[in-house]
């Protein structure tokens, strides 16, 4: 009988978290304008006088990030120190984090109006950001380009249609890194032959299974975890990944997560016990398992809270809205798109028009 030990996964040896120190947000030395990112030069540009001041990144440290018992504990928690507004949507349910001066009035999601601004209060830090490399302009240039490849777009799609409002968001995710060992027995199958003719030779096996875990990533927000347009633009190399700093984030959006570090670690325990169990099948030579044992320890845990980006657009077309998003990271784009109707609509009077003919011919031969 296969035993579930995925509570020896929580028993964890972790290195320490030591998150940056939180700053207030950057003026513009010039006019006192607050500055705001600017990905092509990574820099802080202020967008009234034009002033730049150019930004310094440390890269997030290869150890950095929560263990699981701070996490749970809530203990080692940096939070947000800014005079960021946290915003909360009343139509689709969003909670971002926004400086004051980027905030449009408008759900960077849904489009909605129904926004409200509260302080920031009890926040955590997140421990790395992976910059915006494309900025609005790169972006708005790729979603054209990629509108103009797609299958049956209307010629007067990009003619016609207004870009502009383009939103940048830091989504949140939770990434995760351990190593983890593995003692155990069971029986296992070899398959030969098909149908009638299928024999299975088993075996006792028993021994170890030492399997690295790299970037195990999940969506933290609880409306977007279900979304296959998110899950499929949530592809970031991490490897880039900036130690946190509030600047990188002056001028966007940044979602605050809803799923915490604790719940998301139950599913990676949940993914690294069947990726464990396939390992071992795969040592054993085997197609089949039965009555597995296992006993599987996690060390050297690192719990991330990383902020990715994402370029949100919505555009409409002959009474209907289509949602794109852009990775602001990779450039990739996914989304929907306005379609030429088809031909089909002239199969009904093709059909009609032969059964006329049929019966006319049917008369005259009659």
């Amino acid at each position: 009988m296969e035993s579930n030990n995925n509570e020896n996964l929580a028993n964890v040896a972790v290195l320490n978290a030591t998150p940056s120190e939180s700053k207030t947000d950057s003026k513009c030395p010039s006019c006192g304008a607050t500055l705001a990112y600017d990905p092509s030069t990574n820099s802080l540009i202020c967008n009234f006088c034009g002033m730049t001041v150019p930004l310094k990144t440390m890269p997030a440290a290869p150890g950095f990030g929560y263990t699981i018992a701070e996490l749970q504990e809530n203990a080692g928690r940096h939070l947000w120190q800014t005079s960021s507004k946290l915003i909360t949507c009343g139509t689709c349910g969003g909670k971002f984090i926004a400086d004051p001066s980027s905030i449009s009035g408008l759900c960077p999601f849904c489009g909605s109006n129904s926004v409200s601004q509260t302080e920031v209060n009890g926040v955590p830090e997140p421990t790395a950001v992976v910059p915006f490399a494309i900025d609005k302009a790169k972006a708005q240039e790729m979603l054209k380009q990629w509108l103009s490849t797609q299958r049956r777009v209307p010629a007067d799609v990009l003619q016609n249609t207004q870009f502009n409002d383009l939103e940048g968001v830091y989504i949140p995710y939770w990434v995760f890194n351990c190593d983890t060992r593995t003692p155990y027995k069971g029986k296992f199958g070899i398959t030969t032959g098909t149908g009638e003719d299928a024999r299975t030779t088993w075996h006792k096996g028993a021994g170890v299974c030492d399997l690295p875990f790299k970037d195990l990533t999940y969506l933290a927000s609880e409306r977007l975890v279900k979304d296959r347009y998110w899950n499929a633009i949530s592809k970031f190399n991490f490897n880039l990944a900036k130690r946190y700093d509030p600047n990188l984030l002056a001028g966007f959006w940044a979602e605050s997560y809803t799923i915490d570090g604790p719940q998301c670690w139950q599913n990676a325990m949940n993914d690294i016990y069947a990726k464990i169990k396939n390992e071992i099948r795969k040592m054993e030579l085997a197609d089949c398992v039965d009555k597995l044992e296992m006993q599987p320890e996690a060390t050297n845990i690192r719990a991330k809270y990383i902020l990715a980006p994402i370029w949100i657009t919505s555009f409409n077309y002959n009474g209907q809205t289509y949602r794109t998003l852009i990775n602001g990271q990779s450039g990739e784009v996914i989304g929907k798109w306005p379609k030429r109707r088809g031909k089909w609509w002239l199969i009904p009077i093709i059909v009609l028009g032969v059964l006329t003919l049929k019966t006319i011919l049917d008369l005259l031969i009659g």
